[in-house]
């Protein structure tokens, strides 16, 4: 299998949408009858959509929603320096060093998602992703040289990293840095949805920057229904995607990730901010974004990236082999054609 990164800490925002009718501002009411509460985290704005929530006291909700989300930063942010990656990220020791049990978690499963793609989910590919003008560095918005490619590749490398979740401590090899941008939005995501659970709110929307997780119904009495965003300026899209745009979640979860709105241009080509470690360069493969579903919002978020990151049949083919549903939809000339897996089409 190609192995193929994704730029990790750059996974579109908003490509997944609540489909239906305008809403309000946050702790009123839409105007298909859900209380409709909302916030900042993780740089990026969410909203909880509840139905059937009359017993329920706004304020605490609202309150109790920002601290789960906050909670998720304070462990995963990488621009936090205080959070509890990014003080494992600045130990270079090599040692094995305690960590935060949600930290150790999501890296956790991040590992194992490298490893079970045949490297097709890196979270170490930051400098990269920084070298190229992506990261948190001023954009340079130009190829760099063969040296430097080569510098950054020899710190990137999934299996740098190592976990022990039972005791909750975690080591790398120095100069490795590790961010989980592409699982914190969907964590969060979840741990609202654990708590909402244990509140006994049993209709909700929940929706951080296009990563979607819905349970029950909605104030109709129907099924939570979400739209895929159309990816660039008014493109014609073929392959079913009038059909397939709109996905009816059933306790459910959904993210997309893309690469149409963080890209430059230098001689004539294109340059995504999707990162292929073996050349360390931007892949050249057609996908312009990618969603997946899943029970929780964590697993969508991470899929949605690892079938962005791979080659359009090599992710089809993954898909198909998890039953995973997801959607591509890549370039063909000046068309953009929507391919969904098996599935995808069954839902």
């Amino acid at each position: 299998m190609t192995r193929v990164l994704l730029a990790l800490c750059l996974a579109l925002a908003g490509c997944v949408t609540p489909a239906g009718g305008p809403t309000s501002v946050g702790g009123e009411v839409t105007s298909t009858g859900e209380l409709l509460l909302s916030g900042q985290t993780m740089g990026s704005a969410w909203t909880v959509k509840i139905a059937r929530a009359a017993r329920q006291d706004e304020a605490a909700l609202r309150d109790g929603i920002q601290a789960r989300f906050d909670a998720v930063n304070q462990a995963l942010s990488t621009w936090r320096d205080d959070s509890a990656l990014m003080r494992f990220n600045a130990r270079d020791d090599g040692e094995w060093v305690d960590i935060d049990p949600e930290l150790a978690a999501v890296l956790r499963y991040a590992l194992s998602l490298g490893a079970d793609s045949g490297g097709a989910y890196d979270v170490t590919v930051g400098p990269l992703v920084n070298l190229w003008g992506f990261g948190p560095d001023p954009q340079t918005w130009k190829v760099p040289d063969a040296a430097a490619i080569e510098a950054a590749r020899a710190h990137v490398g999934w299996r740098k990293v190592e976990v022990d979740p039972v005791r909750d401590r975690a080591r790398k090899a120095p100069g490795v840095r590790v961010d989980l941008s592409s699982l914190g939005k969907g964590r969060g995501v979840d741990r609202v949805a654990e708590w909402l659970d244990a509140r006994g709110v049993t209709s909700y929307l929940i929706d951080l920057s296009g990563k979607l997780r819905a349970r029950g119904v909605n104030a109709r009495g129907a099924p939570w229904r979400v739209a895929v965003e159309r990816p660039g300026p008014d493109q014609a899209i073929v392959g079913g995607i009038v059909e397939h745009a709109v996905v009816t979640l059933r306790d459910q979860s959904i993210a997309t990730a893309g690469d149409y709105r963080r890209f430059f241009e230098s001689g004539g080509k294109h340059y995504s901010h999707i990162i292929d470690p073996a050349t360390g360069s931007p892949v050249t493969h057609q996908t312009v974004s990618a969603t997946a579903l899943a029970a929780d919002c964590m697993h969508a978020d991470a899929l949605a990236t690892v079938f962005m990151a791979m080659p359009p049949d090599a992710a089809l083919r993954l898909a198909n082999e998890r039953a995973v549903p997801a959607l591509l939809i890549g370039r063909a000339a000046d068309r953009l054609l929507a391919r969904p897996s098996t599935s995808w089409r069954a839902q």
